[in-house]
């Protein structure tokens, strides 16, 4: 069997069974399992599935970027455990960047610290500090995306240049191997700069955003300083990527 024709058969085995083992390929190639190794080694590099201890998965793609209010009821309760982590990271007197997301916006009522300055390009997150803390608070302004409710683009990316922050959390869409991703890159332009401009660099991300894929890749994980998560992530992912990154998912 020719190598392409191995690698076209492994991924309509993980189309059908989401995971397979190694063994399991090898078994059913009729190879050894150092050639199937070789081959998961190589469609993970071609981003054609996930590889992982022992095995291979098939790569949940996002089609299209999800709306605010399509996302605002997904996963609440890994969103909220999140807020609990970012919490403990977070200081009195801090100058803290808050990203877009639901992820985020579910997180900021168990942020509660001492006289705060918030930098945001969240418009939902504005609204919400502007009504429930005392916090102070700098909007980004730029160009209005009504999908996600933020302000992207060179203006506000701008904001970031004379800005000092502590510690900057932006959300994600997905992400793969030592890839964080997002749909566009306006949108990760922004936590870029956020990023450029911070002393501690975070994503958080729910355990269902592991082992997906957006179209644009904004950083990696292993320039961040962690990524966040929930306590629902599978021992095996977690793993897997705590060897790109730091992974945090226990509240302290």
């Amino acid at each position: 069997m020719l190598k392409r024709e191995r690698h076209a058969h492994i991924l309509e085995l993980l189309e059908k069974n989401t995971f397979m083992t190694v063994s399991d390929i090898a078994k059913e190639l009729q190879v050894s399992e150092m050639t199937i190794r070789r081959d998961i080694n190589e469609l993970s590099d071609s981003n054609q599935l996930v590889r992982l201890y022992g095995g291979a998965q098939k790569i949940d793609r996002k089609e299209k970027e999800l709306a605010t209010h399509e996302k605002i009821n997904l996963h609440i309760d890994q969103k909220e455990y999140i807020g609990k982590i970012m919490n403990t990271l977070i200081q009195d007197h801090q100058v803290v960047f808050l990203g877009a997301g639901t992820t985020i916006l579910y997180a900021l009522p168990f942020i509660k610290k001492q006289n705060l300055m918030i930098v945001t390009n969240s418009l939902l997150a504005f609204n919400y500090i502007i009504e429930h803390t005392d916090y102070r608070i700098l909007l980004t302004g730029g160009d209005f995306t009504p999908i996600t409710e933020e302000f992207i683009g060179k203006h506000a990316e701008q904001t970031f240049e004379t800005i000092n922050i502590d510690i900057a959390f932006a959300a994600t869409n997905g992400i793969y191997n030592n890839n964080v991703t997002t749909s566009n890159y306006l949108e990760g332009g922004v936590q870029q700069a956020a990023f450029k401009n911070a002393k501690k660099k975070i994503v958080v991300a729910d355990s269902t955003k592991f082992n997906v894929s957006d179209v644009y890749t904004f950083y990696k994980l292993s320039d961040l300083d962690y990524v966040i998560t929930d306590d629902k992530i599978d021992e095996q992912t977690f793993n897997f990527y705590q060897s790109y990154g730091k992974l945090v998912n226990k509240k302290s």
